[in-house]
């Protein structure tokens, strides 16, 4: 009897331990219950307000740096990972041959300028000469024509006079005196009025020998202009050469960094041959290939927090500039066509790209991103 409420006492000593070590085991239950409820109460926010993709990169504008020209590349003063500035010099070409052709056309257009100022000089004096000659020759027709004007009466009363000594002599009403001085002063009168005449017509020669010669005023003038293309041309031509020694020196467009370099010094250039290539590195973005199932809920502005696989202590925040119009499969070189008939539908990338907000570490183009998208906002 003995043994058996001993045996009953163990029994029922043992089921209260079990229950107090029950009761002790509930907290912890319910805190786990409470932490992983937490948890999945967050991941379903989290997925409801936010849109994610891992296998995001950074991007950047690089520049190809390519010669318009032909030639020797003299000197390359920069390595790959070099920072330049704008307008650095990056490469330069041979420009001897430039340079000679430069001084030739120099020289021609120096030419033409002293051409130009003789012939000026030509004219403007021609001018001068042929409008005082004119103004002296219209003169002296003047004066010419004021003579004979003056000398023709006189003529004209002494052949009237001589005309009645002459018809008067014959009845002896005029002596052979008076006839011999009537006739005489009636030569002297037409001999005086021929020779006005003829100095009239010679000072209207002269006038129009003057007028003929202005006329070389416009002919100067005419070589002047045409001295003036032939120098515009020059001009054209020096500063095309002055413009391909330009572009033998190669500068960097903006400021970055040298990403790699493809010909080195003592090399020959073709014209379009790249010669390196630079980025900025203030100017890098995110670009994300957001699911086309996702994408109806990505707007510009979003905020966006981004996380660099090559900097994991680095949190960086962004937001969203710009939503592609198109589907990334749409840029593809090869088309992927269905002869077969057969179709396994595949879900679609949509390029958004993310700005970042002012990073403290420079970032490289290529580099792997996570991104997550505050849609919610």
């Amino acid at each position: 009897m003995s043994g058996g409420t001993t045996t009953t006492s163990m029994r029922i000593r043992a089921v209260l331990r079990g229950a107090r070590f029950g009761a002790a085991r509930y907290p912890v239950v319910l805190v786990v219950l409470l932490l992983a409820l937490l948890a999945c109460g967050f991941w379903l926010h989290n997925r409801l307000t936010h849109v994610e993709e891992n296998d995001a990169k950074t991007a950047g504008e690089v520049v190809t740096i390519a010669s318009r020209l032909d030639g020797w590349l003299v000197t390359r003063p920069v390595i790959e990972g070099d920072h330049v500035r704008k307008g650095q010099v990056l490469g330069e070409l041979d420009t001897r041959d430039a340079k000679l052709r430069l001084a030739t056309l120099e020289n021609n257009l120096a030419a033409h300028d002293a051409q130009i100022r003789e012939i000026t000089i030509q004219r403007d004096t021609t001018e001068k000469t042929t409008t005082a000659g004119i103004a002296d020759a219209r003169a002296q027709v003047t004066a010419a024509r004021e003579a004979v004007a003056g000398i023709a009466p006189q003529a004209e009363l002494a052949r009237a006079d001589f005309a009645r000594s002459d018809a008067l002599v014959g009845q002896g009403a005029v002596s052979r005196e008076n006839w011999d001085h009537a006739h005489s002063t009636k030569l002297q009168n037409e001999a005086s009025l021929r020779q006005a005449r003829s100095q009239l017509t010679a000072r209207q020669a002269t006038l129009a020998q003057t007028v003929a010669q202005r006329g070389q005023v416009a002919m100067l003038g005419q070589q002047i202009e045409v001295l003036r293309r032939e120098r515009a041309a020059l001009a054209s031509q020096v500063e095309q050469v002055r413009q391909e020694i330009a572009d033998r020196t190669l500068r960097a467009p903006c400021d970055g960094i040298v990403d790699r370099t493809f010909i080195h010094a003592g090399d020959y250039v073709q014209a379009g041959q790249w010669l390196m290539m630079l980025h900025d590195p203030n100017d890098i973005w995110v670009e994300a290939n957001v699911k086309e199932t996702a994408v109806g809920k990505v707007r510009v502005g979003q905020p966006v927090n981004v996380a660099v696989d090559a900097y994991p202590n680095l949190g960086l925040h962004g937001r969203v500039i710009r939503v592609g119009n198109a589907a990334t499969n749409q840029f593809a070189l090869l088309p992927s066509p269905n002869p077969s008939g057969n179709f396994t539908k595949i879900t679609q990338r949509v390029p958004v790209r993310i700005a970042i907000d002012k990073p403290k570490q420079p970032l490289q183009p290529g580099l792997m991103v996570e991104v997550s998208i505050d849609v919610a906002h």
